[in-house]
């Protein structure tokens, strides 16, 4: 049973009850398998800054929002109340059922929720924005959000992306200008009460053809 607690979560306008991890080294079972982390049960300040970013610049007005490696769920549940039809997915079911709870619990509808793991993406359906949060982090795995990207997105599709200044993001946020989209780049600061570090400087790449 993982232990769980209560966060309040607020933007100009927007207030949101969130469930949280409540101590998230309590997940952890095999530092040595990167499959194993849970990554997925922390509110990370790219999350919180993609929501920033999405609450204050960006109305869907219905359209189709994928959130790869949502993990709590925080930007595609913001994406939704701003007029997004959402489907977050994560690796991890544990990450799916708190996501579909804090939907829940907000009365936050129309949301799918979908088990998928990038190395044999399942999905089939096209995405007008694809979204994610940190979730290019990783060399090794970040081919395979290459694929999902040139499978997924739809041809006049955008993408958001927020990372806390990795090169190895910018390196593959890079590729893809140099294949043909444009950018718009943003800097978003967010402040956790989470010591010894509370203050971020969160990258927002927003990318469109």
């Amino acid at each position: 049973m993982i232990s769980a607690s209560d966060l309040q979560y607020c933007l100009p306008g927007l207030s949101l009850s969130f469930e949280i991890v409540a101590n998230v080294e309590d997940l952890v079972t095999n530092p040595e398998d990167d499959d194993q982390i849970p990554y997925w049960a922390e509110l990370w300040p790219a999350s919180r800054g993609l929501a920033q970013y999405i609450w204050g610049h960006v109305d869907f007005n219905g359209d189709r929002v994928l959130e790869l490696g949502a993990g709590l769920g925080l930007p595609g549940l913001v994406a939704a109340c701003k007029g997004a039809r959402v489907t977050i997915s994560d690796y991890q079911p544990e990450a799916l059922k708190i996501a579909s709870r804090n939907a829940l619990r907000n009365g936050i509808e129309g949301v799918a929720f979908e088990l998928a793991d990038w190395r044999d993406w399942p999905l089939r359906e096209k995405f007008d924005w694809i979204i994610g949060s940190d979730v290019l982090y990783n060399p090794r795995s970040n081919p395979y959000v290459g694929r999902i990207l040139a499978n997924s997105l739809a041809a006049s599709g955008q993408l958001l992306f927020a990372h806390p200044g990795r090169q190895v993001t910018l390196s593959f946020l890079g590729e893809l200008v140099a294949s043909g989209f444009k950018e718009r780049r943003e800097i978003i600061p967010v402040t956790v009460d989470n010591p010894p570090l509370s203050d971020y400087k969160i990258d927002i790449h927003h990318l469109y053809r």
